[in-house]
């Protein structure tokens, strides 16, 4: 395990650069700022860099949510040379390849929201009573090139909103900007990729709507398996 922890010291230590650019919160785009929410507040058992609800929220109201494609229309892509490889030689591929991450976190937004453990059923009828709308949009990505560029990491961002669907009143706001996390598994570490994020994020959202179940949804920069549990 001390081998591990030293491995894992030393991938942090020869990233920092890069982790540094990744936790500089990211300018909201006008999906977030649309909504006259202050960006800036934050719920202290999430671990979102913004989150905001609106206090007269009666949650326990709510029966059924609609999960909502998440989009690339706000999508930074001024820096997309950021990303620039041999699989990423220009803006055209690099967007294409951010549409295929949009499918991947919306799968995932699905599966998660699937969970029995949900507070919610997921529907895809709108018209339905008590009934919420989840949107979210995939607004940065700067994708490794394990190839050129070792260590590189993976950045993303997003922004969300909740919406009562009979009324269109908003409720919920969210946004993150997140590079890796790292996991510690019998001796090898390994640094998440944007596909990675938007699982975590995808689980993260589905774990804070249930207050009661998941009192407060922690984010871990650095997992270990030990190898001792199945």
């Amino acid at each position: 395990m001390r081998t591990a922890f030293t491995a894992a010291a030393a991938c942090i230590a020869l990233s920092s650069c890069a982790l540094e650019h990744a936790v500089q919160p990211l300018e909201p785009t006008k999906f977030l700022t649309s909504t006259g929410t202050d960006t800036k507040e934050r719920i202290t058992r999430l671990p979102f860099e913004h989150s905001w609800r609106d206090p007269g929220m009666d949650i326990s109201k709510y029966r059924n949510i609609v999960v909502r494609p998440v989009t690339v229309k706000y999508l930074h892509t001024e820096n997309w040379e950021r990303s620039k490889s041999a699989e990423i030689p220009d803006q055209r591929a690099y967007e294409i390849r951010a549409r295929k991450l949009a499918e991947h976190f919306t799968s995932r937004l699905n599966i998660s929201f699937s969970d029995p453990i949900c507070l919610f059923y997921k529907i895809i009828d709108t018209s339905k009573p008590d009934t919420l709308i989840l949107e979210v949009a995939l607004t940065e990505v700067r994708f490794r090139d394990l190839s050129a560029k070792p260590l590189d990491i993976a950045v993303c961002g997003f922004e969300a909103k909740v919406t009562d669907a009979r009324t269109g009143k908003l409720l919920v706001t969210v946004a993150d900007r997140r590079g890796p996390d790292l996991h510690i598994s019998e001796g090898n570490t390994h640094l998440t990729d944007s596909k990675e994020i938007c699982a975590i994020w995808a689980r993260q959202l589905m774990e804070a709507s249930n207050k009661e179940i998941f009192a407060n949804v922690r984010r871990k920069l650095i997992t270990v398996d030990d190898g001792a549990h199945p």
